[in-house]
């Protein structure tokens, strides 16, 4: 019986210890095992995103086709990393609505994880395609033809014995521009317009806890290997030496941003960031969402407190995907 093709979010779980990709050279080689790896396989590639140590991909396809895309691609990052823990989802989406909120929030997660940048603007994603005619990527860069290149040389840049379309262009310093192989046009079509896409975006819905409990198996640092990298945090986001010198403010910031990106317990969150165990606890009591954030139990209790009617928790019709994507 032939499979059917959907829409599917796949995922890597974060690793342990240690990360994936430690240069731009390492970005470049696991951006270019996206269309080596969708190779000889009918799948389309809708968005992606590489974090430094766990990755997200929207494509369209079978459940065979997508599974061996995602495990030729983990076994490509061994190269890189021991991947040996990073467990390996995919999770169908068989509506409109969850597609875009899936869309959405791959593309969201440089931001989410407290990187400095737009969505649009993360080189190592799809983010900078939509609805730019599928130029950022590769603005004032020198491009070339694979078509112009010899077979040795292919084998050499890609790490692959195998074809990739003449017509794809890479960039000077060996990236397959991501517009060969990502279906931008059919994600605007989706979206309908830049203005629709952008709320999406924005949106500050319960889309990362769906996405991830339970499903992204979190890694754990000791505090010596998250030490320089909350001086780190301190000093890009908030132009401060260490978390003694931040407000406090600031500093449920900065946890926020530690327990999102690298899964980190309340505990070890007060002694990083120099703050009281007791008042973390309260603004990440489990089930809530971070501050700023409006989790629909956050929801009610504020409109309680205010005497205000919550919002209603009435489900949305699911809006089948047009016959076309399907």
């Amino acid at each position: 019986m032939e499979q059917e093709k959907h829409f599917r979010h796949i995922c890597t779980a974060g690793l342990e210890k240690e990360i994936i990709f430690k240069t731009d050279a390492d970005y470049i080689f696991g951006m270019n095992s996206i269309p080596v790896c969708m190779a000889d396989r009918d799948i389309s590639m809708h968005a992606f995103c590489l974090m430094d140590n766990h990755v997200h991909f929207i494509a369209h396809g079978t459940e065979e086709d997508c599974g061996e895309f995602i495990k030729a691609y983990r076994k490509r990052l061994f190269t890189l990393a021991d991947m040996s823990s990073a467990d390996i989802c995919m999770k169908e989406i068989d509506d409109t609505e969850y597609l875009k909120r899936a869309i959405a929030y791959v593309l969201r997660n440089p931001p989410a994880a407290g990187l400095a940048v737009l969505p649009t603007h993360y080189r190592w994603s799809s983010g900078p395609l939509y609805f730019n005619d599928g130029n950022t990527l590769t603005v004032n860069r020198s491009v070339t033809d694979i078509a112009h290149m010899s077979k040795r040389r292919q084998q050499k840049l890609f790490r692959t014995r195998g074809q990739l379309p003449g017509h794809y262009t890479v960039t000077a310093d060996g990236l397959i521009c991501p517009k060969c192989y990502v279906d931008y046009r059919a994600v605007e079509e989706i979206f309908h317009s830049p203005v629709r896409m952008l709320y999406f975006l924005s949106r500050n819905d319960s889309m990362e806890m769906e996405l991830t409990s339970g499903i992204l198996r979190r890694a754990r640092y000791t505090d010596s290997e998250m030490a320089s990298t909350v001086t780190n945090l301190c000093s890009e986001i908030f132009s401060k030496s260490s978390p003694d010198a931040l407000s406090i403010d600031e500093k449920y910031q900065l946890a926020d941003i530690l327990r999102k990106q690298y899964g980190l317990g309340i505990k070890q969150l007060a002694r990083l960031t120099h703050t009281s165990i007791s008042l973390l606890g309260q603004v990440f009591h489990p089930g809530q969402s971070a501050p700023g954030q409006n989790s629909p139990v956050q929801n009610g209790q504020d409109c309680n407190r205010k005497g205000l009617k919550p919002k209603s928790g009435r489900l949305r019709q699911k809006q089948p995907l047009p016959e076309h994507l399907q």
